[in-house]
């Protein structure tokens, strides 16, 4: 079985904008995209801080929201930035997640 890079696979979680496409816009308005579609590498549901965060194809962690339903708030997702409360905290969690996708990454090869 061949190995398929994350950022390579087409969306498969029934969004009307994405599905059967590949993604590469996390953030498009109307987006009904969940948040474990086979286009997000890596990805960390943070009920702490009420979103998820996740690796995107460049390797750069972003953020989306969480909305009601299990809906995610698309529209203003994206990367965290470096005036955020949080970033000191989200430049320790994307080491992490990168650390752990690159280990993943072994296991498959």
């Amino acid at each position: 079985m061949s190995h398929t890079a994350p950022w390579r696979k087409l969306c498969n979680c029934r969004c009307p904008l994405h599905h059967g496409f590949p993604r590469t816009d996390y953030f498009q308005p109307g987006c009904a995209c969940t948040i474990t579609c086979d286009t997000q590498p890596m990805t960390l549901l943070a009920e702490q801080w009420g979103c998820a965060l996740f690796l995107d194809s460049n390797g750069d962690l972003w953020h989306v929201n969480a909305l009601a339903n299990g809906q995610w708030d698309w529209e203003h997702g994206g990367e965290i930035d470096g005036r955020a409360d949080t970033y000191d905290d989200s430049v320790h969690i994307e080491r992490l997640l990168r650390e752990a996708a690159r280990v993943l990454r072994r296991q498959i090869r």
